[in-house]
């Protein structure tokens, strides 16, 4: 997988998961899970999740955290977490950036320190302000076991490929960063909450 190939503007496939606009929407898919989120003001303002016969509709986190000190600082929410519908594999939520930006986030949780193929992670980004750019780093190992040390471009309502490893994203100068997160969580140290 080339650089060209970890950012899209419309969609973006992995082994299994994939992620894609529909209209107003924002639908990630994994074997057979859907989550279609709507989004107002840069938030998630409901998510709708189905799994075989099971949907809801989760307008609200079912977790949120305070993470992380000084310029990488961050609030995140969780809309989909374990056992949230039957037995979902999706994760999902939004991480919000603390400070006017240029701010740093995402920095690797402790299982992410020890990569291994298949974790499938895609951010699907909202920025504002500045240039409405931002820098995603990259360190670690991709889905389909390729090793990854590179940093790329990333746009205001773009998605990324997220390495397992370290992969902090930065806001340009004035740049505010907020992102959608969706990964697979195929074994249970994978568990972010």
């Amino acid at each position: 997988m080339n650089l060209n190939q970890l950012v899209s503007q419309n969609s973006l496939k992995l082994e299994k998961l994939s992620s894609r606009i529909e209209g107003d929407v924002l639908v990630f898919e994994y074997d057979n899970e859907i989550a279609s989120i709507e989004i107002e003001d840069g938030r998630i303002k409901q998510v709708s999740h189905s799994i075989d016969n099971n949907s809801i509709n989760i307008s609200h986190p079912l977790k949120t955290l305070n993470i992380g000190k000084r310029n990488f600082q961050r609030y995140v929410e969780h809309f989909l977490i374990k056992n949230s519908n039957s037995s979902n594999l999706l994760r999902l939520g939004q991480t919000f950036h603390s400070g006017d930006g240029g701010t740093w986030s995402s920095l690797p949780h402790d299982f992410e320190n020890h990569p291994e193929p298949g974790f499938e992670e895609i951010f699907f980004y909202i920025l504002e302000g500045g240039s409405k750019r931002a820098i995603q780093v990259g360190k670690g190992m991709l889905h389909d076991g390729t090793r990854i040390d590179d940093a790329w471009i990333v746009q205001d309502k773009s998605f990324s490929v997220i390495p397992m490893g370290y992969h902090p994203v930065g806001g340009e100068p004035d740049v505010v960063v907020s992102y959608i997160w969706c990964y697979a969580c195929t074994h249970d140290r994978w568990e972010k909450v």
